[in-house]
């Protein structure tokens, strides 16, 4: 048997879902992430997207070690078919990488989408992010695009 266990998570899971998803970086800091997690229980939706969140926790101890979150798009960036599984977020404690408990989480995500219909899966990593490049890769996903993304702020307008 593993020495983990994934399945999606349920509200006893919450602080480590919240603990893990603000060790991605400040990209995924949620100012109201109780309020998040509260929408995810309550409709199964994150930003009303359909999710399914799966967490990976040591099957001795019960020590959670990972989170995925996956999402059903309309579209994703390379993709010829719609709806489309997306992986919207994954981690794994430092501790518990390379040895088998993140390609466990993308393999859930990857039936969840099936069962949801899907026949694409898709995800994205920051163009600097050379680890979650090479992560992605070795499971299999292809590079579809480089984009750099940009934004600016607008003042209200004049009266």
């Amino acid at each position: 048997m593993f020495w983990y266990v994934i399945r999606p998570i349920s509200t006893v899971d919450a602080d480590a879902w919240i603990s893990m998803r603000r060790s991605l970086g400040p990209d995924w800091l949620v100012a109201d992430m109780p309020a998040v997690a509260g929408e995810y229980f309550e409709h199964g939706t994150v930003q009303s997207l359909l999710h399914c969140v799966f967490i990976a926790r040591d099957a001795d101890t019960g020590a959670p070690l990972g989170f995925a979150e996956v999402s059903l798009r309309d579209y994703a960036e390379g993709c010829l078919s719609t709806p489309v599984g997306y992986l919207e977020g994954w981690y794994v404690e430092p501790a518990a990488r390379g040895r088998g408990v993140g390609s466990a989480l993308v393999r859930a995500g990857e039936e969840w989408a099936r069962a949801q219909g899907c026949c694409e899966f898709a995800s994205d990593a920051d163009v600097d992010n050379a680890a979650s490049i090479r992560a992605h890769e070795s499971l299999g996903f292809e590079p579809v695009a480089e984009v750099r993304c940009f934004r600016k702020r607008l003042d209200a307008p004049a009266d």
